[in-house]
């Protein structure tokens, strides 16, 4: 065992792995990679995934169960690929003899392209560092070689001369093989240099029986269709035959779920859940699912694992019209656009014009692990990521800024709201339009929903809210539904929104359109607030009223601001209100 060849950190760290309590066996991985060895046309592999996905201990797993200095029969014989995989029986026992054969079989070359790099000045200097390691493990493995004689500051050269010497190949494991380029530590020369030496080692040498890569930034089009064209790339936009081993699977996480006893599976779902594979099943992070389970705790664990920065810096390209997606997003909405792979090209060649293109955009997002994409539309896949970005809008040079303070006011405004503090209701809305609107700024009806969307963004913890939902004879703007465990007692919320009118016209509308309608057969029990807001866009002011009903439409209070009484008494108002006691609703004749 040594520093490059059957590396001895790789070993120790399976070791840990595979002695943790919420172990999850991969190593089924290895019996699709033993059909690849020494296979000319498939036995390149490179996988990316986003940070925290398992990447690191896959490639330990294969330094643990291919390297010859390395004794893992023990443990490996206790995992699912000493059993094979495949249903047909034939095919079964195939995999279970290369199992035996290929165990130990190879010297691996473990490479992590990330590690000390930064104290290095040049990228020479660099690889000169990793060709002496190998030095150090060649006089350890073959004190007497030939190949020290006459030892080359040329590492491909030095594994050639080893390998006619020995007649024995090589797997080669690189990890963080984009490290170099996307943290941009040498110069654009220097990074064409470093593909130019991964080509060199790589591809057509005969002293490789087998290639595994892995990193976060795919290798992307142009380099795999020149430079780097020996590998088959599996990425998170391209990935039919290896998802199922980055990540865990759903009944992965079920499993662990019955180890744990503490957290259930739904506890662990909404808040690690949501990335999909090509034919839509769910993957979960594995780095925040196991510190989960290990703390028995619930929270992000995300930022833990590096910094948000990058996507605030992402949301604050100047794009258009990516902002409002962004905002879509956290609002759990998905966004249609058709992608392909980001990779290193894109970070080292693209253009000023280029860079700001929205699917180049999105690209990056999906294979940094921000956004999910699936059946041609990308999302937000869970409660953790969700957190991630609406802490990126808390940036007081962004206009984005104005949202965030929405959203972090949301839960007081949903307690006035119940309260029928209609006074701080406006209060809240108003403060948030001093900050974000002025005079004269145009906002029509669907930029206001988006203000009370965020107004009550965490109303969703309690509420199934729905939107231009059809109930009754009409759509209603907003309804609040109480989830499955409040939802007998808990109140209804119909909000009706209109600008340059009044807030008793939009009570008006709900009431003509019966948005209530049928709430009673749905089994929903409580109160029911219904909710007019206006705009008065003259006078930038909010103006509410609230109406509260039992489920049985009887009438139990009506609160109305200060600006919707005054709008009421002023004499070119008269006509409306009185067209509005006129139309007064016999609570008899609703059909609930």
């Amino acid at each position: 065992m040594g520093l490059v060849i059957d590396n001895i950190d790789m070993r120790e760290k399976f070791k840990g792995i595979f002695r943790q309590k919420y172990f999850v066996d991969k190593s089924n991985i290895i019996n699709d990679f033993n059909k690849l060895i020494e296979d000319e046309s498939s036995k390149y592999v490179c996988i990316t995934k986003p940070r925290r996905f398992g990447k690191t201990s896959i490639a330990a797993m294969l330094v643990m169960y291919y390297s010859k200095s390395i004794d893992s029969k023990e443990i490996f014989d206790k995992l699912k690929v000493s059993k094979g995989k495949s249903s047909d029986i034939k095919e079964k026992e195939n995999e279970i003899k290369q199992y035996k054969e290929y165990q130990g079989k190879y010297h691996t070359i473990y490479l992590d392209l990330s590690k000390n790099v930064f104290s290095f000045e040049t990228l020479d200097a660099f690889i000169s560092s990793i060709n002496m390691e190998l030095k150090t493990d060649i006089e350890e493995l073959y004190p007497n070689s030939k190949v020290l004689n006459a030892y080359k500051d040329n590492i491909v050269y030095n594994l050639k001369k080893l390998y006619l010497e020995t007649d024995k190949k090589f797997i080669l494991v690189i990890d963080e093989w984009d490290y170099i380029i996307t943290n941009k530590k040498f110069t654009d020369d220097e990074c064409d240099d470093y593909i130019e030496f991964l080509k060199y080692l790589i591809k057509d040498n005969s002293f490789l029986a087998f290639a595994y890569m892995t990193g976060i930034t795919p290798i992307a089009k142009k380099l795999s269709q020149s430079t780097l064209n020996c590998f088959r790339e599996y990425t998170m936009l391209n990935d039919k035959k290896y998802f199922e081993y980055f990540g865990f699977t759903e009944e992965e996480v079920n499993k662990l779920c019955s180890k744990n006893k503490k957290l259930t599976f739904k506890d662990l779902e909404s808040w690690y859940n949501g990335y999909k594979s090509y034919d839509g099943k769910k993957i979960f992070n594995t780095w925040s699912v196991i510190h989960a389970l290990n703390s028995n705790i619930i929270e992000n664990y995300w930022s833990q694992s590096g910094s948000f920065n990058e996507l605030k810096r992402m949301i604050n390209y100047d794009i258009v019209g990516v902002k409002e997606d962004i905002l879509e997003l956290i609002n759990g909405n998905e966004i249609e656009i058709q992608l392909e792979n980001y990779g290193v090209e894109d970070i080292r060649k693209v253009s000023e014009e280029e860079e700001h293109v929205k699917e180049i955009f999105y690209s990056k997002m999906v294979t940094f692990g921000y956004l999910t994409y699936y059946d041609g539309k990308i999302s937000i896949p869970n409660e953790e990521l969700k957190e991630e970005f609406i802490k990126a809008l808390n940036d007081k040079k962004s206009d984005m800024q104005y949202f965030y303070d929405m959203i972090k006011n949301s839960d007081e405004m949903l307690e006035v709201t119940l309260h029928k503090n209609v006074k701080r209701m406006c209060e809240i809305l108003d403060k948030s339009h001093m900050e974000k609107i002025s005079p004269g700024d145009r906002l029509d009806h669907g930029n206001l929903k988006r203000v009370i969307d965020y107004s009550y963004f965490n109303a969703r913890a309690k509420y199934d809210i729905k939107e231009e939902s059809p109930d009754g004879h009409g759509r209603a703007d907003v309804i609040f539904l109480p989830k499955e465990k409040n939802k007998v007692n808990g109140e209804i919320i119909i909000i009706e929104l209109k600008v340059n009118s009044t807030a008793k016209e939009a009570i008006k509308q709900i009431h003509q359109k019966k948005y209530y309608n049928g709430l009673k057969k749905k089994g929903y029990y409580g109160n029911i607030l219904l909710i007019g807001i206006n705009y008065d866009q003259k006078k930038v002011k909010y103006s509410c009223v609230i109406e509260e009903y039992d489920i049985n439409m009887k009438k139990l209070s009506t609160s109305e601001s200060e600006a919707e009484r005054k709008r009421r008494n002023e004499p070119e108002s008269d006509g409306i209100y009185k067209r509005l006691r006129s139309s007064v609703v016999n609570p008899k004749k609703i059909n609930l």
